[in-house]
């Protein structure tokens, strides 16, 4: 089955669902992870602010589709015939986009403008896919509400969909969880229930390829940061928890 990953950020799917793309490849599903707020001048761990203002965004996006394209060597050889691939909306993210600080991209109310609805609706006919992941929005970053509005597909009912806990948010502030389960549900029009990628695994050996899965981006958090994310596995037995429908449960969650 073709699978959507769609990252508001080139590490969003990366930190919250490294563990479940592995599942899903191992299970012989092809893995598009179609990553949307690509134009960014963030990257605070990096070089990018030593350089002209100018040359930041060609800087910092560039470092990033590098550690993108890392991450995604580090499920190389898995047996089955699963593949994962990367796609590029390629819009700006919220400060470049809304011009405002990055101190205010967190719950600010989404603004669907054509040029983001257009490009979400071309990557979304482009890739073709069976069944749809989107972040639930943990933590109100108005990039990942506005992708969970832009890419909900029309027919939610009917579509294999899939919520997943955005990271590092959902390991900040978990009280958040369940208020964004409740505004996905109610965005989508249908009940969604957790439900897991995979059987219970060995918390130590799920948290440290968490870890590494993580710490491809570097440019973006520091170590402690990787270290909440790839815990944060472990209340859940060394998996990742999605909210789905009853499509998803039908279609992927029973293989």
């Amino acid at each position: 089955m073709r699978i959507a990953v769609w990252s508001p950020h080139r590490d969003d799917a990366g930190f919250s669902l490294g563990l479940a793309i592995e599942a899903w490849l191992l299970l012989g599903h092809a893995v598009e992870v179609v990553n949307v707020f690509t134009r960014t001048e963030h990257a605070p761990y990096s070089d990018a602010e030593s350089l002209h203002p100018n040359d930041r965004a060609s800087f910092a996006s560039a470092v990033r589709k590098r550690e993108d394209e890392a991450w995604v060597k580090l499920y190389a050889g898995l047996p089955g015939r699963g593949k994962l691939t990367l796609a590029d909306v390629g819009l700006k993210d919220a400060p470049l986009r809304l011009h405002c600080a990055e101190d205010d991209v967190l719950h600010r109310e989404p603004v669907l403008s054509d040029k983001v609805m257009q490009k979400v609706q071309r990557a979304m006919a482009q890739g073709r896919a069976e069944a749809v992941v989107l972040p639930l929005g943990v933590g109100g970053h108005v990039d990942h509400l506005t992708t969970r509005l832009a890419a909900l597909p029309p027919d939610a009912g009917n579509v294999p969909l899939a919520f997943y806990e955005d990271l590092p948010y959902a390991a900040q502030a978990p009280d958040a969880v369940e208020a964004a389960v409740q505004a996905s549900a109610l965005a989508a029009g249908v009940p969604l229930q957790s439900c897991f990628a995979e059987e219970a695994r060995p918390v130590d050996a799920a948290v440290t390829r968490k870890r590494r899965l993580a710490l491809c981006y570097d440019s973006q958090i520091e170590d402690a940061t990787a270290e909440a994310i790839a815990a944060f596995c472990g209340q859940y037995d060394g998996r990742e928890r999605l909210w789905v429908n009853a499509a998803w449960l039908a279609a992927i969650a029973a293989k």
